[in-house]
């Protein structure tokens, strides 16, 4: 009989030179609902003997996860000491269990001849992390642990130095738990300032195609039609206010916020704007890293998302009061614990940060900052009067409690510029 009380006690032995991978492998593990990984500075607290605790941690492991690196494998110190811990107790399990695995970060050549004779899995390569959580559910079948039947379903992780990770998309299929009967793809983050420059670059940026035809949505999520020319003639008249070609975000030259912060979320944006990006990003896919990023993705249209899709990419609104990265049957109470995964107002930052800076803050299917940093734009409207839009997920300005997943703000008028709202973007594939 399969135990339903515990989950896979998962140790992630690492170097100090490979914290950033590991934090991002611990929260992926982290949101998946049958597995309780161990993370230094996470589990370890002030006052505990460090010996002691990671000594039993390693003893008390169902697996434990050895990351490699070409920087590591050759440092000298205490993960060594880690590695022969774990390798003395891999002895002691049955012939053939998956208890030790090494995951290479790059292509480095383990240093210890036991690792040398376990297979490696790879997590620079394409399917890494759907294999070790291959091998995790084979241990927790031995184990008899419980894995619920259905999961979320989490979404590759990346190297985070390949340069494309802000690029991603994140496939998100249909669950019973949800209204939404089709598979999209919605952006791993929301559109940063990096990203959003290139559209300003483009020596196209007032071309029509782009701006006109915006698809519209009712509060119902029916599609209900096209604003027609209003998203163009919006432009033209701030062009001619402007005596320019392009039209800056209203924050663009801000120190805090602007292009000075190449991974921060692009902000100043109005519904117009961030619904002309999505053209442009339609039209021009096959020529930009996302192309490169999401080699099995073939757009048939890019636009703003629709709340129900946003709502589903966060693991859903109810309860009422869960957030993004909360498993199933748990909410996070702790302001602590919030501020460890998003950027509210109680984490006294006062401004918009990375979109990549929160790891933990991750959807149980692999979506980033979705509490807190920016309100994000909505594709359709929040009444039935068509005239304001929605946005979700809360900002940099918000307390813990206006950044669930329930959030909402149902008034934003599509010229609003606010240094607090952005946008991420949906793909609906062929």
């Amino acid at each position: 009989m399969k135990s339903a009380d515990r989950r896979l006690r998962v140790f992630l032995c690492h170097a100090s030179d490979d914290k950033p991978a590991t934090r991002t492998l611990y929260a992926s593990l982290k949101s998946v609902p049958w597995i309780d990984p161990w993370l230094d500075e996470e589990n370890l607290l002030p006052g505990q003997d460090w010996d002691l605790e990671i000594y039993k941690a390693t003893r008390d492991a169902d697996a434990i996860i050895i990351c490699l690196s070409t920087a590591s494998v050759k440092k000298e110190g205490y993960v060594n000491k880690e590695i022969r811990h774990a390798l003395d107790i891999a002895q002691e399990k049955p012939e053939g269990a998956i208890y030790v695995i090494p995951l290479r970060l790059d292509d480095c050549v383990p240093s210890f001849a036991q690792l040398k004779k376990l297979q490696w899995a790879d997590y620079f390569t394409p399917n890494a992390h759907g294999r070790l959580l291959k091998s995790l559910r084979l241990r927790a079948d031995t184990l008899k642990i419980d894995v619920p039947e259905i999961t979320f379903d989490i979404q590759e992780t990346h190297p985070p130095d390949d340069g494309l990770d802000l690029y991603r998309f994140i496939k998100i299929e249909p669950q019973e738990t949800s209204n939404i009967n089709y598979s999209f793809w919605i952006g791993k983050y929301p559109i940063t300032n990096t990203q959003y420059e290139r559209f300003l670059n483009a020596p196209d940026f007032a071309n029509e195609i782009y701006w006109l035809k915006f698809p519209k949505f009712n509060e119902k999520f029916q599609d209900i039609g096209t604003v027609g020319s209003v998203g163009a003639n919006w432009l033209n008249e701030q062009l001619v206010r402007a005596k320019s070609k392009i039209l800056l975000p209203r924050y663009w030259n801000d120190k805090n916020f602007g292009k000075s912060n190449p991974n921060n979320p692009v902000v100043g944006i109005t519904w117009y704007e961030a619904s002309a990006y999505c053209e442009w990003l339609s039209h021009n896919w096959n020529s930009l890293l996302e192309n490169k990023a999401n080699l099995t993705v073939k757009p048939q249209s890019i636009r703003l998302p629709l709340e129900s899709e946003w709502i589903h990419a966060g693991g859903g609104a109810t309860p009422h009061d869960r957030y993004p990265w909360n498993q199933l049957g748990e909410i996070t109470e702790s302001t602590y614990e919030i501020v460890k995964r998003a950027n509210v107002n109680e984490s006294k930052i006062e401004k918009t940060t990375p979109v990549n800076q929160y790891p933990l803050g991750v959807s149980p299917y692999g979506v980033m900052d979705m509490a807190g940093n920016v309100w994000e734009w909505q594709a359709n409207y929040g009444h039935s009067n068509d005239t304001s839009l929605v946005l979700r997920g809360g900002s940099w300005q918000s307390n813990i409690y206006g950044v669930r997943v329930s959030s909402r703000y149902d008034f934003g008028l599509p010229q609003d510029q606010g240094n607090h709202v952005g946008f991420r973007v949906v793909c609906i594939a062929n």
